[in-house]
């Protein structure tokens, strides 16, 4: 990670980026290599300046092999005159015989003690097959003396990939080299610029770190150029042409042309899209310096600014030339199951046949119905009446559910009408088959009436007059709870109906299990714990979400078991059990990892979960990155779901004190929560406002907002949105209820603070206690319990462990604690 000083011309190094050059001395060879404008050159001469101990020579190979060569034989005539003027009398050496010469007087070189390195840049010149034996054979000796290093673009040779790959060369790479977004933010603070976040983010979204891009932005930012984008992607596209295209050959062009309409692609797909070989794809994917490798998807990607200009390159190709291109990989992609690329290269290549025809699961295409591919959705929809289906309906219905679910009913609704009138006029169908599509369809009509599960089950209800079968196109596709880990947040839409809303769960899920062949089994025990939980229940709580667990384990319904673990999490937080709430912590990560059909879904689902639980013990530097950023929350999270992540958001807001920025949004967050009747999202939005505008002096506002919030929480009794931000509002909820009417709502927050307070503060204590002393997980709970003065065997019975295991968890406890008695533990929790 180098930063290129524009105003000195030298390189700032980054500590990371210092100790891994800092390890040459341990190597007899280094090599620098990444593509152009990475500042390989100028980053190796700021740091080996005057490094101390070292005589450093320097010899750029731009120049001829003949130039190059008597470069190298003056640098060594430093420091072994006879040695040199050997290697001079050899001449560049290109036979075997050469070659082998130039072997051992490297040898003989290489065994002296010798405090000297030997850069070699623009290596890429003269590195040919007889460099490569003659490095590859010498690369070890008795004693690391003379030091090499090689700046060059790109390392193709298998012997020379195999030496950094054994850890026998020092590699370092352009991921050593770019920019990470601190890295950025720090650039521009040398440059007299300070960035936010976001707009860092966005920087390095568009440059994957590439310092040239990065300096370009920089360059911008300085002269205050307002489209900065535009001129970054013009100066970029010149410099691509000049340094990285122009260096291609054809055949490496139209290998780029081929595989640039993928936004990702595996080993796999490159050989069916390139007509190559293994072997050939491998040789230009390694060769083609802006072509980046993850390793742990093993996919293959594009530079953003790359990508930007192979688009100007395409748009100056034949038009059915692209279309052949695009549409082959739309093919690539659909076979090889990557059905979201498939349906969006189709769209591109305006080939809706393909997509409406094609068997495509709801399951696989669920994730990516997001707003930031709305646009697509919507396109491929549009479509949908100028595509004869002969028979093939399925993706009809499943296009329709997610345009639904980007909240577009007007078109939902002609949909809906016109696809049914399409399924019944379809001679290709039998009876049976219409039958069964137009109880599929007639399952997306009844979520035209989400939220109200009453009007809802209605709908569902007439699924058996079309067929006695389950419907399976879309139920079963997605989570039942979506990106939400509360049941409650979805369903609960009236205040003082929430009773109400409750039992028509109860009393028709069994229903839909029947119609959806158990699609969210166990949504109803949710509900309820929620609805016990929220009204400081905790004991029953529990109970229920037990039993959601079992019942959601028995269909593999991945969502609601996260959901009641979740819960679960809430309530050892509440009671202060730190194993059970880190074990119910750890739960949601595994089973979100363990469904690999959805897990992209559901490790959503799940880290918003543990960012909920962090914020509500303050732990906001533990939420991950993506819901601290508003735009990533509304690319990334599906429309249903967004109420609920942006009161965390919302919350993350005021723990950072970011109260002008909350204020700002709250408009659109309550417009929001209107649209769905959603009570939940509403009651924290006001609490939020009113902890906002009182920070802010505005105090009659804050009076307000909280009235409101009381107004809807009071007549359901839920107490623990008020519970989880009582620090802030309690002396505002004294102050805004003058009157007795809110007395006893307000009486029982204060209650369930109380013990919620010490739940928060034994498990903070605990995770310093992990820290700073070195306890387990289960050591801390032991010794929490026995600050409380309980016995062995009570511990015991609390935390379900043998009376034996107590007793030797006491003694290490002691042992790391340095204490002597149970009574000096308590001061580890005050």
């Amino acid at each position: 990670m180098a930063h290129i000083k524009n105003m000195s011309n030298r390189a700032y190094i980054s500590s990371s980026l210092k100790n891994k050059l800092s390890r040459f001395e341990m190597y007899r060879y280094s090599f620098i290599y990444a593509p152009t404008g990475y500042g390989k050159s100028k980053i190796t001469k700021s740091f080996f300046k005057n490094y101390p101990g070292y005589t450093v020579l320097w010899i750029d190979a731009q120049s001829s092999r003949e130039i190059f060569w008597e470069n190298f034989c003056n640098a060594v005539k430093l420091f072994n005159v006879s040695l040199a003027e050997s290697f001079k009398n050899i001449g560049f050496p290109d036979s075997d015989e050469d070659i082998n010469a130039v072997i051992n007087l490297l040898s003989i070189m290489n065994s002296e003690q010798s405090s000297a390195l030997l850069v070699i840049d623009n290596f890429d010149n003269i590195f040919d097959d007889s460099m490569c034996r003659i490095f590859a054979a010498s690369y070890l000796s008795t004693a690391v003396g003379l030091r090499y290093a090689f700046i060059l673009r790109k390392i193709t040779n298998q012997s020379i990939i195999n030496l950094i790959t054994k850890d026998d060369a020092l590699g370092i790479t352009k991921k050593d080299l770019a920019f990470s977004q601190e890295d950025i933010e720090d650039y521009f603070r040398l440059n007299e610029i300070i960035l936010d976040k976001e707009t860092s983010k966005k920087i390095y979204q568009k440059s994957l770190g590439w310092p040239y891009i990065v300096y370009l932005y920089m360059e911008s930012f300085r002269n205050k150029i307002t489209n900065n984008d535009i001129l970054v992607s013009d100066k970029s596209n010149t410099f691509i042409e000049n340094n990285v295209w122009f260096e291609l050959n054809n055949k490496e062009r139209e290998f780029l042309a081929n595989m640039s309409v993928f936004s990702s692609f595996n080993l796999k797909q490159c050989m069916k899209q390139a007509f190559l070989e293994e072997k050939e794809c491998l040789n230009l994917l390694n060769s083609i310096s802006l072509i980046d490798y993850d390793e742990h998807t093993r996919r293959y990607s594009f530079n953003p600014m790359f990508d930007n200009y192979i688009l100007q390159v395409l748009s100056e190709m034949p038009t059915q030339n692209v279309r052949s291109i695009t549409i082959r990989a739309a093919n690539t992609n659909l076979d090889d199951g990557h059905y979201f690329e498939a349906m969006k290269l189709y769209s591109q290549s305006r080939e809706y046949t393909k997509i409406y025809r094609s068997n495509i699961s709801y399951e696989h295409i669920y994730p990516f119905v997001i707003k930031q591919n709305k646009d697509i959705f919507t396109d491929i929809a549009n479509h949908y009446w100028n595509i004869e289906k002969n028979g093939h309906f399925e993706f009809s219905i499943l296009i329709c559910f997610s345009l639904l679910m980007f909240n577009e009913r007007h078109m939902v609704d002609t949909l809906l009408t016109d696809i049914a009138a399409d399924i019944n006029k379809d001679t290709y169908l039998n009876e049976s088959a219409r039958n069964s599509y137009l109880a599929e369809l007639q399952f997306v009509k009844a979520f035209t009436k989400y939220n109200n599960f009453e009007l809802m089950i209605k709908d569902f209800n007439l699924i058996s007059s079309y067929s006695k079968s389950p419907v399976n196109i879309i139920a079963g596709g997605f989570p039942f709870n979506y990106e939400c880990p509360s049941v409650l947040m979805l369903y609960h839409r009236q205040a003082g109906a929430l009773d109400k809303e409750l039992a028509a769960l109860e009393h028709y899920a069994s229903d839909y299990y029947r119609i959806t062949n158990g699609h969210g089994k166990g949504f109803e025990a949710v509900m309820k714990a929620e609805v016990l939980y929220n009204r400081g229940d905790f004991d029953g709580a529990e109970i229920l979400c037990q039993k959601a667990i079992y019942m959601a384990d028995s269909r593999n319904q991945y969502g609601i078991y996260i959901a009641a673990s979740y819960i679960l999490a809430n309530i050892a937080l509440y009671r202060g059990l730190n194993d059970q709430y880190k074990e119910n912590m750890n739960n949601i990560v595994s089973i979100a990892n363990k469904d690999k059909g959805k897990s992209r879904s559901l490790v959503k689902l799940s880290d918003i979960c543990l960012a909920c639980l962090y914020s509500n013990t303050e732990q906001e530097e533990k939420i991950s990155s993506w819901l601290k950023d508003q735009k990533a929350i509304e690319d990334t999270v599906n429309f249903f779901s967004l109420s609920f992540v942006n009161v965390l958001f919302g919350k993350y807001l005021i723990l950072t004190h970011d109260y002008h920025h909350y204020l700002g949004i709250s408009g659109q967050l309550l417009g929001l929560n209107n649209m769905f009747s959603y009570v939940m999202p509403q009651i924290y939005t006001y609490i939020y406002l009113a902890i906002a505008n009182n920070e802010t002096g505005e105090v009659l506002k804050a009076h307000k907002f909280m009235k409101e919030a009381i107004k809807l929480a009071e007549p359901d009794n839920i107490y623990m949105p008020f519970v989880h931000n009582y620090d802030a509002v309690s002396e505002l909820m004294a102050e805004a209820v003058i009157n007795r009417d809110y007395q006893r709502f307000i009486k029982n927050v204060t209650r369930i603070s109380k013990g919620y307070s010490k739940g928060i503060k034994a498990i903070k204590k605990a995770g310093h206690m992990l820290a700073d002393y070195g306890l387990t997980v289960r050591e801390s709970d032991v010794a929490k319990l026995a600050a409380k003065r309980y016995s062995n065997k009570e511990i015991a019975e609390h935390l379900f462990i043998a009376e034996s295991t107590v007793k030797s968890n006491m003694k290490v406890i002691f042992n790391k604690l340095q204490i002597n008695s149970r009574a000096e533990l308590k001061n580890f929790f005050e």
